[in-house]
């Protein structure tokens, strides 16, 4: 993952989508050296994907 995922961005997108990038920024996250630039990234990703994903399930808000 070669960037942060932002609010304004994964609005726009499917809640299926939100669950295809939660998958692939896991995958970044896992491949990433611990305390590097990019596993910092694919935490804050991580983070806008999970916090996207629970304004848009019922009964998982935040």
């Amino acid at each position: 993952m070669s960037r942060i995922l932002t609010n304004t961005w994964l609005q726009s997108r499917t809640l299926h989508e939100l669950h295809v990038l939660r998958g692939e920024t896991l995958r970044a996250l896992a491949a990433a050296r611990p305390g590097s630039p990019a596993a910092r990234d694919a935490v804050a990703s991580l983070a806008a994907v999970d916090r996207m994903i629970r304004l848009r399930t019922p009964g998982l808000r935040p």
